[in-house]
């Protein structure tokens, strides 16, 4: 196995794993790369942590059922077991549309990275937020594992010495990327790696926005009210 870890022009980190090159036919291939960026000033975080921090309630008075908080352990009480209700690029907030820019940039910008640039594809995404108050954590969970595969997002607004630790599919804990949450920082990270947060220490809400990208093929049919599109990746270079 190789780590990778690079830093480019602009500052974006690039991190992950690489298998070492098959000797069998049944030896693994893989690579499995995040992409880290800021995209957001701390003032810009500060205005989405008041704006959402104030959103939590109304989902949650406006959606009272849950449909499970995601194996993330944060319970049926929680903003995010609301995560297919809402959407936050649908919100009427004036960094919404922002935001939805700079993920498709990220995306972008990562299969360019990674020679996908033959790849066409309409991308679209779900979004929503997270709460984390003293003593929550995050469990270790995954979001997809399915042939349509593709990235999951994390953006830090508001954090205290919390970190995400993302662990290798195989090795699982003996190998991990312990990333602490920055403030304005987007994670772009394969939606296969599991992944948790440790518990939030102090009185100050955690709060972040994240999402899973899709191609359209998932979804041959109709899309799911909530799903938003991004953009058109189409050999952007």
């Amino acid at each position: 196995m190789i780590n990778i870890q690079e830093k480019q022009a602009d500052g974006t980190l690039l991190f992950g794993w690489k298998s070492s090159p098959p000797l069998t036919p049944f030896a693994p291939s893989y690579t499995h790369l995040f992409m880290e960026k800021k995209i957001f000033s701390e003032e810009e975080c500060e205005e989405w942590n008041e704006y959402l921090l104030k959103q939590e309630q109304i989902i949650l008075d406006n959606f009272r059922t849950s449909l499970g908080d995601g194996l993330t352990g944060l319970g049926d009480n929680s903003v995010t077991s609301r995560h297919p209700f809402f959407n936050v690029l649908e919100f009427d907030f004036h960094l919404a549309e922002q935001l939805k820019t700079k993920l498709f940039d990220c995306i972008c910008c990562l299969l360019n990275i990674t020679d996908n640039t033959t790849w066409q594809e309409t991308l679209y995404t779900t979004c929503w937020f997270n709460v984390l108050r003293q003593g929550e954590k995050m469990k270790i969970h995954s979001h997809a594992y399915h042939n349509n595969t593709f990235y999951g997002f994390h953006l830090t607004i508001k954090a205290t010495e919390t970190f995400t630790s993302y662990y290798h599919p195989i090795k699982h804990q003996e190998e991990a990327f312990h990333v602490p949450n920055k403030q304005g920082y987007l994670t772009l990270f394969p939606n296969l790696i599991p992944h948790g947060v440790t518990p939030n220490k102090y009185e100050t809400p955690r709060i972040t926005i994240a999402g899973d990208m899709y191609a359209s093929t998932i979804f041959p049919l109709a899309l799911p009210k909530t799903l938003i599109k991004i953009g058109t990746y189409n050999n952007p270079k």
